[in-house]
């Protein structure tokens, strides 16, 4: 795991991360959140947030959390159906940093590609506090 959010500079970019979403992992994600709806499978394609939360989790493995953060927000746009079975390459970059009233607000901005193309954009905020 890299290193923590907190101690990275607003305009951080981390290393474009590839995801691959093959049926096993799109399924575990609907098992896991409850989602039923049989149109995604039928037609072949990854439910939206099911890309950017399995995204997001490889993002994770790069840079740990402090105990106590909290995902305040996230602004997602869908650009394109995902496949299931595609390799999704994101690239995400800290946007804004910045500290009040004991906590640390990191600003994610991130864009998720298949064939080279713009499938799905995020902004995250997380809550962090600031460790005494």
């Amino acid at each position: 795991m890299g290193a923590s959010l907190v101690d990275l500079a607003a305009g951080h970019a981390f290393p474009p991360i590839t995801v691959a979403l093959p049926a096993a992992a799109v399924r575990a994600y609907c098992e896991a959140v409850g989602d039923e709806q049989a149109i995604y499978a039928e037609a072949g394609l990854v439910p939206p947030l099911a890309a950017a939360a399995l995204c997001l989790g490889a993002l994770l493995r790069e840079a740990s959390l402090p105990p106590g953060s909290l995902h305040a927000n996230e602004s997602l746009a869908f650009l394109r159906p995902v496949p299931v079975g595609a390799e999704v390459v994101c690239q995400t970059t800290l946007a804004k940093r910045s500290q009040r009233a004991g906590w640390v607000f990191s600003v994610l901005d991130s864009r998720l590609f298949v064939d080279g193309e713009a499938a799905v954009t995020a902004v995250a905020t997380v809550l962090s506090p600031i460790e005494p």
